[in-house]
């Protein structure tokens, strides 16, 4: 035993007479080219769900919007995002239930994905992984959505009234149109007796 601690002397002070190198160039330029690809994936993903989101807004009447499709874009904001992604979170919720209210639609889902967003913001920031599962959920809620709104306007059922604001009713009674009053009306007509 003796002996070989002996013969091993030497191996140990060889390792710590070598001096540690700097690092090897090609492993820093691998270690930067894969956080770049993942900074520049990340950015796409981004991008992919935010127009999820502002297309989905974009299928709101502008009465019923709390918020115009634009104004999603300001989640690229550094900073302010991370605060702004909760308020278009809550008014995306608030447009869509305006929207289903008026079209008449119904949602599995009260709060129209609110607190799916929510979540997925929080848990982000607390413990990621678990966020990532929220945050495919809230995508795909949006994307359904989109697509309901969608299929609903196909169907004729853009809202309870039409499209235009002219469609809807007056005060005074149904919408008329004088031309077509004179045209369309076959029945006859009862002479007033003069007095």
């Amino acid at each position: 035993m003796l002996m070989m601690l002996l013969q091993a002397g030497p191996i140990f002070g060889q390792v710590r007479q070598q001096q540690p190198q700097g690092p090897d160039p090609g492993t820093m330029a691998g270690i930067f080219i894969c956080y770049g690809v993942v900074i520049v994936v990340s950015i796409i993903i981004n991008i992919l769900f935010l127009l999820n989101i502002s297309k989905c807004l974009a299928q709101c009447s502008p009465r019923n919007r709390t918020m115009e499709p634009g104004q999603v874009w300001l989640n690229f904001i550094p900073f302010f995002g991370v605060v702004w992604i909760f308020i278009t979170f809550i008014r995306v919720s608030e447009s869509l239930q305006n929207e289903y209210r008026e079209r008449r639609m119904r949602s599995d889902d009260p709060d129209f994905g609110k607190m799916t967003g929510i979540l997925y913001m929080v848990l982000s920031i607390v413990c990621g992984p678990i966020g990532l599962i929220f945050f495919i959920m809230y995508w795909m809620k949006i994307s359904k959505y989109k697509n309901e709104l969608i299929s609903n306007k196909r169907r004729g059922g853009s809202s309870a009234y039409g499209d235009d604001e002219e469609d809807r009713p007056r005060r005074g009674g149904r919408r008329r149109d004088v031309e077509d009053d004179d045209d369309e009306d076959d029945r006859p007509r009862r002479r007033r007796d003069e007095d």
